[in-house]
Formats: structure tokens, sequence, C-alpha cells
């Protein structure tokens, strides 16, 4: 009777030893944030889709229209990476512009298919402008386009779409949870 009660309690110890080492390990896997850079966003942004990341670079632009996204570079403007404002955030001022800064936010990845480009060029051709639809580069003059030009950005998606034997292009972006001004 003793020995099975030893037995009873030791295997009890065990699982509940196991039980909370699976709560440590599941609660530590989501508080993890992965450290990305600038230089290697385009090659490894698909590995981290809807985790937390931190990246830091340099504030190339933010949009004028409402200050909702800002772009990242480092050392050069040849790889951009787009910052969108998080719930928490509520714009992001022009005087970031040339600031060093360290974003901490959820890796996002928009999808842009052949339906999605006929719904923005719907959009497009409406009388009034929506700036919140369409695939957004953080170009220079990009808040001024007109007409024209988002046209012809819809139709050279329409053809890197095509050359890439795939049904939809991805890209990606990070929302935003917060950020620190590091100069």
């Amino acid at each position: 009777m003793t020995r099975n009660l030893l037995l009873f309690w030791g295997i009890l110890i065990l699982l509940v030893s196991a039980c909370h080492n699976v709560a440590n390990e599941s609660s530590a896997k989501k508080n993890d944030t992965v450290t990305i850079t600038v230089a290697s966003f385009d090659t490894s942004a698909y590995n981290y889709i809807d985790q937390a990341v931190k990246i830091e670079g340099t504030v190339l632009h933010t949009c004028k229209h409402g200050g909702k996204r800002m772009f990242l570079i480092d050392g050069t403007d040849s790889i951009r990476v787009e910052i969108t404002a998080g719930p928490d955030i509520t714009k992001f001022d022009e005087s970031l512009i040339g600031s060093k800064i360290r974003v901490f936010g959820i890796l996002k990845k928009e999808r842009i298919d052949a339906k999605y480009l006929n719904e923005w060029e719907a959009e497009v051709k409406k009388p009034s402008e929506n700036h919140n639809v369409g695939v957004h580069t953080g170009a220079k003059g990009h808040e001024d386009q007109v007409t024209e030009d988002k046209l012809a950005q819809i139709n050279a998606l329409r053809e890197d779409l095509k050359k890439s034997g795939k049904d939809h292009l991805s890209f990606y972006s990070i929302e935003a949870t917060s950020f620190i001004d590091i100069k």
C-alpha cells in the first residue's frame, strides 16, 4: 500500500511539473520579440508574419495624410520598411524624418491579387480620392499622385503579378505598437 501511495504521489508530482513547464514555455514564446534589420527585411519578413518584432532604422518619410505610415531605411534607401500606426499610436509626426528610431510591433502581410487591384482601380477612378487604398511605397511625392500615376502603379503591379507566375504578390509591413527615438 505504501509503495502504491508513493508511486501515485511520484506520478502526480511529475504531471504537475510537466504541466507547469509547458505553461512557462508557452508564455515565454508569446513574449519573444524577433529582431529584424532593415537590410534583411525583404528576405526574412515572411518568416515572422503575425509575430512580435523589433526593428531599428532611420525615418525616410512620414505620410502627410494622417501620419499613419512611415518608412525606415538604413544607410541607403534601396530597402524601405513600411511602418503603420497601431491602435495606440495617434500618428507619426513629420519631425521624425531623419531620426533613428526603434519600433516594436507585429509583422503584417498584405496580399495583392487581381481582385485587390480591380477594387483599387475602381476606387482610384471615383471622383473623391481614397488615400487608404493601394500600396504605399514611401516614394517622395506619392501623396500628390494624380489618377494617371495611380493607374500606372496598378498596371505595373498587374505586370509584376503576371511575371511572378503566382496568384498574388506579398507586401510586408510592421504595425507599430510603440517606438522610441534613439537618435
